[in-house]
């Protein structure tokens, strides 16, 4: 039975989005992120939308990621970043993954059989990633491991909209990134905007390809701001399923933490913290009406949210299952997933990351 809560993948949005990036990426290696269950948008819905795209490869974290990537019929290389565990051998090689190396541990936990592998240097992030100090031994553990072919180098830049600027983090970033990858085979890739990172960037940069992350999606990766032309490939919508009118007075939701201040019509949506509408949006969320935006009442429950409906039902009463929007547009107006993370004090990356398996993913 399909739930009256679901969140809805724009199919035409997607491709366009990847299509600008990728054209904006220019020839360099060019690898779309779809790890965290498709940054919330649905793995087994934007999966097909990356090979009809006509994209070469795609990026998960987990290894877990990419077995069930196969699962779906994904027949496209997947580069796997996260570290590997010991247990992690076999499926690495029976799913024809290509893991991603940034630590000596990771060398070891691969099978001794042919297989390709990209390498990481931590340039500054801090996080994942061979040190320069490194280098050296990497190398030599690289002579004796002649099964392995390493087919790129890549790192990860701590900032991006500091592109332009000939001596912000990035570019000495970039510069340290092209200094320790001296000498080694296969592409050069880096995760950065690619809106961002196209511009202003020398030849030899721009020869550095792209893993595009929420960019894809077309939410903003640094404030509210968004690559031109990019647009957010995902709605999330629901209906009402109950209205009450209560007395001046009258508390709603758990702890009575809102108070009807005249007699008001409170309507009940079938979503909450367990689909992943955070419980901090109590009596700061709005979602749309009838075109209006209307207020979050009260403390958010794991399964329901309760909306005062009161100022939208001017042209009529409330009725069960007419629809809200909790990410979109309605009419003439519009809740982004940039307007939550603005409330709730976050990113947008956490806003649609969030948004549990229980709510159906579409693609329309």
């Amino acid at each position: 039975m399909a739930r009256a809560t679901r969140v809805c993948i724009n199919r035409k949005i997607l491709k366009k989005n990847l299509e600008l990036l990728r054209a904006i990426n220019g020839p360099a290696f060019f690898c779309p992120m779809i790890k965290a269950n498709a940054y919330g948008h649905g793995l087994a819905q934007v999966a097909p939308v990356i090979v009809e795209s006509g994209m070469g490869c795609a990026g998960v974290a987990l290894v877990e990621e990419g077995v069930e990537l196969r699962r779906l019929g994904f027949n496209l290389p997947i580069l796997v970043f996260a570290p590997l565990n010991p247990g992690d051998a076999s499926a690495v090689q029976e799913q024809q993954l290509t893991p991603v190396i940034g630590r000596f541990e990771d060398l070891a936990a691969l099978p001794k059989t042919a297989m390709a592998v990209h390498l990481k240097f931590n340039t500054g992030m801090q996080r994942l990633g061979f040190d320069p100090e490194q280098l050296p031994e990497l190398r030599e553990k690289l002579k004796s491991a002649r099964h392995l072919t390493v087919a790129g180098v890549c790192t990860h830049f701590t900032h991006g909209e500091d592109v332009q600027q000939t001596a912000g983090p990035t570019a000495q970033q970039f510069d340290k990134f092209l200094m320790m990858s001296e000498g080694f085979p296969g592409v050069r890739h880096a995760h950065k905007s690619s809106t961002l990172a196209a511009a202003g960037l020398s030849k030899v940069h721009r020869e550095v390809g792209a893993r595009p992350g929420i960019s894809v999606y077309g939410l903003p990766h640094d404030g509210n701001r968004t690559g031109a032309g990019l647009e957010p490939a995902l709605s999330w919508h629901s209906q009402l399923i109950n209205i009450h009118q209560v007395e001046k007075g009258a508390t709603v939701s758990y702890s009575g933490r809102w108070t009807a201040a005249r007699r008001s019509t409170i309507g009940v949506v079938p979503l909450g913290y367990g689909d992943g509408y955070s419980r901090s949006l109590s009596n700061k969320g709005q979602m749309l009406f009838r075109g209006h935006k209307v207020p979050v009442a009260g403390s958010v429950c794991m399964d329901y949210v309760l909306l005062d409906l009161t100022d939208a039902c001017h042209e009529g009463m409330a009725k069960a299952g007419e629809e809200i929007v909790v990410i979109g547009q309605q009419g003439a107006s519009e809740i982004t997933a940039w307007d939550l993370a603005e409330k709730m004090g976050t990113i947008t990356y956490e806003i649609v990351t969030a948004i549990s398996a229980r709510v159906g993913r579409e693609v329309v």
